[in-house]
């Protein structure tokens, strides 16, 4: 197949995947009761506004659980991609006797579904008087198994002669991590980081349970309330699934390049 018509594939492919949320942007568009489910509606643009969207952000606090997940979703990140790291270099380059039992230990908590841990988080949470808090959302993900085995292979790619030259210098482990295997691993870090961001966003069943009050949800277990409001009218519903969407597609538009290098690169190879 030559390169033409790879594109050909590819372009095809790629409007396969945009048609679902063109359709839901359009629908979203249209005056309530007006849906999109012909070429004529389509080809008509001429009714197309916004007072869906002024609509579901009066009605709803669609704005306030937008920026919950929003403030969620960073810090998780942020913080997971920090202790990730830590750990990945601790994983790859530092030798200590019980590295392999604790990178079992490690690669076990994949096999543990999260629905099997719900009642002692919830427990735990309650004890600490983290019920309708944020934090009871952030706590439990800052330690995601994958996070460290996907950086740790990354790490390992890093050339030891990097790592020989600056500890014959005299570098200390923080300055090794900091200098020589963050900027060689950036892409990789990126594409976790963006991994660990549309977990968070999406996550739906622990910040459900963790939290009581409507002003202090997310977007993701916010939403179910609204959707049960307004089960009659498809515009409102695809509005309101269109407002939560822009967030993440705004983070791959921006982070695409990043994610690309990530996932085409299995490490930096010496």
């Amino acid at each position: 197949m030559n390169k033409a018509a790879l594109n050909i594939v590819a372009v095809l492919l790629a409007l396969l995947f945009a048609f679902p949320l063109l359709w839901m942007f359009l629908t979203s568009l249209k005056p309530d009761g007006v849906n999109v489910y012909t070429l004529g509606d389509w080809v008509n643009w001429s009714d197309l506004n916004a007072d869906n969207y002024v609509k579901v952000v009066r009605d709803s606090q669609i704005l306030r659980w937008t920026w919950n997940s929003l403030v969620i979703g960073v810090l998780t990140t942020v913080i997971s991609i920090l202790f990730s790291s830590l750990a990945a270099f601790s994983f790859s380059k530092l030798p200590f006797r019980t590295r392999g039992i604790f990178y079992v230990l490690i690669v076990s908590g994949l096999l543990i579904p999260t629905e099997a841990i719900l009642i002692p988080l919830y427990e735990t949470a309650l004890h600490l008087d983290l019920i309708d808090n944020i934090w009871a959302i952030i706590l439990p993900g800052l330690t995601n198994p994958i996070g460290i085995l996907l950086l740790k292979q990354f790490m390992d790619g890093v050339p030891k002669d990097y790592i020989e030259a600056a500890q014959i210098d005299g570098s200390p482990y923080f300055r090794l991590w900091w200098s020589i295997c963050l900027p060689l691993t950036r892409s990789a870090m990126v594409s976790v980081g963006i991994f660990f961001f549309i977990l968070s966003w999406n996550n739906f069943l622990w910040p459900y349970l963790a939290i009581t009050s409507e002003e202090n949800m997310i977007l993701s277990a916010g939403l179910p309330t609204f959707l049960s409001n307004n089960t009659m009218s498809l515009n409102l519903i695809m509005t309101a699934s269109a407002i939560a969407a822009i967030p993440t597609i705004i983070v791959f538009i921006l982070l695409q390049r990043h994610i690309v290098q990530g996932v085409a690169m299995s490490g930096v190879k010496g």
